[in-house]
């Protein structure tokens, strides 16, 4: 395996091959690259087709599209308070893993909305019963469901008031709890449909318990999604991981490390197409923008605070695919909105400078604009329905523009 790489922007290329965006990474379907990642950011339906499109071999969206109709794609509130996509499968035991994070938000909010435990029972009954008798609902027929049982308060009516607010919060907590979750998608919206046939928590790598918070279970479910993150995003921090899930810096930091060790244990299955391949930790010669170096896996990292900020986490082959899929991963790629490669971690030095964060996200955390990247920094954004827009720093040519074009070109051509 080559240990350094020294290319002035190795980070951002290493980052774009783990994240399945050459052939050699690219899931073969929709499904696949979503369980790869573990979870993808879901906020604008139309952005979270895009970016499972842009993991995938050959699909397009319809085949995302098929994936949610047939049941193996689910849209929720799994993690961080923030909606993200997830295979069916990983749905319970990864919401059970980290819901506890939101626990005391989801309190507050409940508080101040007059809602209680019997109320959020009772919308759950009325939701299931509902969708038993008629399918998947839209948002707005769930509403009028609740409505009509009497559960919004006395400005139900009101597109803005309480009464809108208690609507949106049960719709978002039942999903938590795992009542409720979005499936076959709809024009612009995901239907609500039945959580409980899914597989339950318990299946998934906490076991008994689900891997709740608290659980003998927990830990183990917390390094599998710091193996997946690290496999799907490295090189990336505990500080990135963190970010990701919610979870405090020292749990991240150490789930990394069982992450490690997991992987590297001599019964470990290794299947490098499914991604399930070793970890290794990783130094950055001059920070994100500097040369990867792998250390290794056996020599522990520097311990503390210095640690945790200084050592990365990487899949073991990923400078070797790097080395073969170099050309692909520095070309032109045509990202969705809110797409992991740019909101997947705390730190983006290597993909972009503060001018280009405003250029991608000008409210500063409100609407993410489509980015293109090239040579492994952002060089465009194009917001939906406008023309390109430039990052200051980006070196206009017309190799540049034609390669733009033709990404832009060949996403769109997917996404019809």
């Amino acid at each position: 395996m080559a240990a350094t790489a020294p290319a002035p922007r190795e980070m951002s290329y290493l980052r774009l091959v783990a994240q399945g965006l050459v052939g050699a990474t690219a899931a073969p379907e929709p499904a696949e690259a979503v369980r790869r990642q573990l979870a993808v950011q879901g906020q604008q339906v139309s952005s979270a087709s895009h970016a499972i499109v842009s993991r995938t071999a050959r699909a397009g969206r319809a085949d995302v599209d098929a994936a949610f109709e047939a049941g193996r794609l689910v849209r929720s509130w799994p993690m961080r308070g923030t909606i993200h996509i997830t295979t069916a499968a990983d749905h319970h035991w990864l919401r059970v893993a980290l819901m506890h994070r939101m626990d005391a938000w989801a309190r507050r909010t409940e508080k101040w909305l007059g809602l209680d435990d019997a109320l959020l029972e009772r919308a759950g009954g009325l939701a299931l019963a509902a969708i038993a008798a008629e399918g998947p609902l839209r948002r707005a027929r769930l509403l009028r469901v609740w409505r009509d049982g009497g559960l919004m308060g006395a400005d139900s009516g009101s597109d803005s008031g309480a009464g809108a607010q208690r609507g949106r919060h049960l719709l978002v907590r039942l999903q938590r709890e795992g009542v409720l979750v979005q499936g076959p998608r709809r024009g612009n919206e995901h239907l609500v449909v039945d959580a409980t046939a899914l597989l339950p928590a318990e299946s998934g790598p906490g076991g008994a318990g689900g891997g709740a918070h608290g659980t003998a279970g927990h830990r183990a479910a917390v390094a599998e999604i710091a193996r997946r993150y690290a496999t799907s995003h490295g090189p990336v921090r505990a500080a990135d991981l963190a970010r990701w899930t919610a979870l405090p810096l020292g749990e991240a930091a150490r789930a990394l490390e069982d992450a490690v060790e997991m992987t590297n244990a001599a019964d470990y299955a290794v299947r490098a197409g499914r991604g399930d391949v070793p970890l290794v930790r990783a130094a950055a010669d001059g920070g994100l923008r500097g040369a990867v170096r792998a250390t290794g896996a056996g020599a522990l990292p520097a311990s503390g605070a210095a640690g945790r900020a200084t050592t990365l986490y990487m899949r073991a082959d990923l400078p070797d695919l790097l080395a073969a899929s170099r050309r692909r991963a520095a070309g032109t790629h045509f990202l969705a909105a809110f797409d992991e490669v740019h909101v997947g971690y705390k730190d983006r030095a290597c993909l972009t400078d503060a001018a280009g964060e405003r250029l991608i996200c000008p409210a500063a955390n409100g609407m993410f604009r489509p980015l293109l990247v090239d040579r492994g920094r952002v060089v465009a954004v194009r917001p939906a329905g406008a023309g390109l827009l430039w990052a200051d720093d980006a070196r206009r040519s017309a190799r540049l523009e034609r390669d733009v074009e033709r990404a832009v070109r060949d996403m769109e051509r997917r996404l019809a």
